[in-house]
């Protein structure tokens, strides 16, 4: 068996650092992206056809930005999903809610103020078709205090809108109203 050497042994032991180093930056990254498929499945599961990041006139002669839109067999969905980590504190009638990432904290904007306004831009596109909307929040952030009202966490989201997608409109219907949408939308 070879003698090891102060020289090998400091090789070796900067070799399996590298390797944790990598492996740790592996795992991060495939966690992050576990996150992004749970969300790409939410949205195919739910939808016959969707839109990203798109603006849409809001009636007012402005635009509202939209990160997803979805055409549903039960009408249309406006989705804000978010990826944020750590404990995450908000509530309905708070305008700032809170990121906490160790003893780091970050303010951000209550999701749940905008999304009136997204869904209502919506229906006046679309006249009679039921248009809903929900802020999702993907598991890499929790609430410790609760989750408020309004939001939803991404594997809870299919059966809350399960009952959104019943009865399915004709799919005349679906299809004119999302030609309305498609022929005012402009991406970001």
């Amino acid at each position: 068996m070879p003698e090891l050497n102060e020289r090998s042994v400091y090789f070796l032991g900067l070799a399996i650092i590298a390797l944790a180093v990598l492996l740790a930056l592996f795992m991060r990254r495939y966690k992050r992206q576990r996150h992004h498929r749970q969300v790409n499945k939410l949205i195919v599961d739910l939808s016959q056809k969707s839109l990203r990041n798109i603006f849409i006139p809001d009636g007012m002669g402005n635009e509202v930005w939209i990160e997803t839109l979805l055409l549903t067999d039960g009408g249309i969905v406006v989705l804000d999903i978010h990826d944020y980590t750590g404990n995450l504190f908000g509530g309905v009638n708070i305008d700032e809610w809170t990121q906490l990432i160790g003893s780091k904290s970050h303010k951000f904007s209550n999701p749940l103020l905008e999304m009136p306004m997204r869904t209502h831009a919506v229906e006046a596109l679309v006249g009679d078709v039921p248009v809903t909307g929900r802020v999702v929040f993907t598991h890499r952030g929790t609430f410790p205090k609760g989750i408020p009202e309004g939001v939803l966490m991404v594997d809870a989201t299919y059966e809350v809108l399960s009952k959104f997608l019943r009865p399915a409109l004709t799919q005349e219907k679906l299809d004119a109203a999302w030609d309305l949408v498609i022929s005012a939308a402009r991406p970001e």
